[in-house]
């Protein structure tokens, strides 16, 4: 019986796309590392635990798959060889055993749109640097179709949940810089689009950014905060300097503490970029994919599931 492969299931997107999988009826298969909590995943997945650093254990796991779906990834490391490691080399290794196990499955590649960076002119963190490692080691293959999101948002995510619960609160924090912005893409939307790629061997070996198909700047961010919250948020924003004040700070700290800090110098780099590139509407003529849920309803369900959580 032909199965979907799903690295990355225990996620925030990952396991968006299981639910999608589940609802299409699809026969899952989520591979997860030892450590991998199963606190997001559905019951009704098969899982294996594997290792991702050798492609022959998963040799099992790859036969009669017609679709591999590579959402597992590294968000923050302590050092670039951490993120290549992370990302880059544990694509390598599924593309191994792709080619040896499952020689005919299409190999979808969730990338991020910091593989481009701000304007497409490149990366500009280590994190988006592994990520274009990724998808060089895509590329070199066939059969495959890469999808760079923008800033994904939604339920689930723990990188933004404490600057929503913050605007729940009645404050929201933002550089005070002024220019086109950034992309956005609901995770619902996105893990549509992702499960139904296989449907539309046109999409075969492009690259997709699918988004809302706008930037946004952050004053409209907070507007966007304040209709779906349906009350005044207090926006204050943050000077440039400041904003790398505080990420030299949060690693200071991270290295006392012996943590790995998600918000760091990388990160305000990205944060303070000028402009990020918008999709010419590839997607949409690849696949017909369209944002189903506009962004503020996209946002007021979000905000209701940080609510339900609490």
């Amino acid at each position: 019986m032909n199965r979907t492969i799903l690295t990355g299931a225990s996620g925030f997107l990952g396991s968006h796309i299981a639910e999608r999988l589940l609802a299409r009826r699809k026969n899952i298969h989520a591979l997860l590392r030892e450590s991998s909590s199963l606190k997001n995943l559905p019951s009704e997945c098969r899982i294996s635990r594997v290792d991702f650093m050798n492609p022959d254990s998963m040799a099992y796991d790859f036969s009669d798959a017609d679709a591999i779906i590579h959402a597992a990834g590294a968000t923050s490391a302590a050092s670039l060889e951490e993120f290549d490691r992370a990302n880059a080399l544990v694509t390598k290794n599924l593309l191994t055993a792709r080619g040896k196990y499952a020689p005919n499955a299409l190999f979808i590649y969730i990338s991020s749109q910091a593989a481009s960076g701000p304007s497409g002119c490149g990366p500009v963190t280590d994190y988006g640097r592994s990520k274009l490692l990724g998808e060089f080691a895509v590329r070199d293959t066939g059969n495959w179709i890469i999808v760079r999101p923008p800033a994904i948002f939604g339920s689930r995510d723990p990188a933004s949940a404490p600057v929503l619960k913050l605007a729940l609160r009645g404050i929201f924090v933002s550089p005070w810089i002024n220019n086109r912005g950034f992309g956005l893409v609901y995770v619902e939307d996105l893990a549509r689009l992702i499960t139904e790629l296989p449907d539309f061997p046109d999409a075969a070996c492009k690259t997709l950014e699918p988004s809302y198909g706008r930037l946004f700047s952050w004053k409209d961010f907070h507007e966007i905060l304040e209709k779906a919250a349906g009350r005044k948020i207090l926006h204050l924003r943050i000077p440039p300097i400041l904003v790398h004040a505080a990420g030299f700070m949060s690693e200071a700290l991270a290295s006392i503490s012996g943590r790995t800090p998600f918000f760091c110098r990388d990160k305000c780099r990205e944060l303070l970029a000028r402009e990020w590139p918008v999709e010419n509407g590839l997607s949409r003529d690849l696949t017909g994919w369209e944002p189903a849920v506009p962004v503020e309803e996209a946002m007021k369900k979000t905000f209701q599931s940080i609510r339900e959580e609490n």
